[in-house]
């Protein structure tokens, strides 16, 4: 199941104007997708779209690239904990 939550996000990401997408493990065991774009549309797309999902996310915006980063913490919810600012 985890997998498949995984491919699905992929699959809408992909298609939007990206710069870079990584996947790895978390401190606390979770499966991270990090997506870094540097369209504050494309942005928004992903954050409506995980809202949608009931997902829980952290985007940030990187000034020294100007870039935006969504990190997505897919797995079970009382496994992996992001921080929020």
């Amino acid at each position: 199941m985890v997998l498949e939550e995984m491919k699905n996000i992929i699959r809408y990401v992909i298609e939007l104007d990206i710069e870079y997408l990584e996947s790895f493990l978390g401190y606390d065991g979770d499966k991270v997708l990090k997506v870094t774009t540097r369209s504050k549309h494309a942005l928004e797309l992903m954050e409506a779209y995980l809202d949608n999902l009931d997902l829980e996310y952290k985007s940030e915006f990187i000034v020294y690239d100007a870039s935006y980063k969504l990190f997505v913490g897919v797995g079970d919810s009382s496994v992996f904990k992001l921080k929020k600012t």
